[in-house]
């Protein structure tokens, strides 16, 4: 027979700590939630939507490694995320821990329950909704739908949804908004993959490139073979900017590397300290 599910949750709360050093608290605790079935441990989530964060994590991983040893049995895992997208529509206080939820055991999901929280994030749209979308579908490619990244990037400029773009988008529909990521993104190395996926693009696309982002320009010339003379290279070094976080000019210097422009090399070595000044 399994434990009252109530009576369960009340010894859990009771065990709930901070003192990293209450080891047998914390034990007993996961041992509690151990005891319950996996339909008892979805009502003891669904009920706890608004308990401490510890309470639900606890709650949360134990059916994570339930569903890992036996995924076969789902049902009550959908009645879960049905249960508990009702529940947060009506209190907009419970939405980030049934996000939460929802957005872990995804991947356990059959495609319908899927579809529906696809669906409900991009509904809601916002900056969090659509994060858990880009993790899902990042996960799930078959749910990917590049319009819907696009139309949400356009909106937000979340280089999150460029970068889902450049990866897993198809190739002719990346070579049709290469122009818009050139011009709009800022993550030259979003535009590089995305670029490098798509293969050639127009002369004009090939210009705002160098003019906007230099290095991942002489970066992508270095990956696809395409010219850049010692005089060119040279000028786009000195237009980059060297720091610790975006060191452009060091991907500037790996590519020309790349190239085997060795002449290139030995004249920034000659201007190294100007470039460091200025800096």
């Amino acid at each position: 027979m399994h434990p009252d599910v109530t009576f369960v949750l009340e010894r859990v709360q009771l065990l709930v700590t901070d003192d990293f050093y209450e080891t047998d608290r914390r034990s007993l605790l996961h041992a509690y939630i151990a005891c319950l079935s996996l339909p008892d441990l979805c009502t003891a989530i669904s009920a706890s939507l608004d308990a401490p964060i510890r309470v639900r994590l606890a709650l949360r991983r134990r059916l994570l490694r339930v569903l890992a040893d036996e995924s076969d049995d789902v049902g009550p895992v959908v009645k879960l995320v049905e249960s508990t997208a009702v529940a947060s529509d009506r209190a907009r206080n419970l939405r980030r821990a049934a996000d939460a939820l929802h957005s872990e055991v995804f991947a356990y999901l059959p495609p319908n329950s899927q579809q529906m929280l696809l669906e409900r994030w991009v509904d809601r749209g916002g900056r969090g909704a659509m994060a858990r979308w880009i993790k899902a579908v990042k996960a799930h490619q078959i749910h990917f739908s590049a319009p819907i990244a696009l139309s949400y990037w356009r909106a937000s400029g979340d280089f999150r949804a460029a970068q889902a773009l450049a990866y897993q988008a198809p190739s002719e529909f990346l070579r049709a908004i290469i122009p818009e990521l050139v011009a709009r993104c800022d993550e030259g190395w979003i535009i590089a993959k995305a670029m490098r996926r798509c293969g050639d693009t127009t002369t004009e696309v090939w210009e705002d490139l160098r003019q906007r982002h230099p290095a991942t320009y002489l970066y992508i010339c270095a990956h696809m073979g395409r010219i850049v003379s010692d005089e060119e290279a040279l000028e786009l070094v000195h237009r980059c900017k060297a720091g610790v976080v975006d060191n452009e000019r060091g991907l500037a210097i790996w590519a020309i590397g790349q190239m085997r422009k060795v002449a290139v090399l030995d004249r920034i070595v000659d201007v190294f300290e100007v470039l460091k000044q200025r800096d």
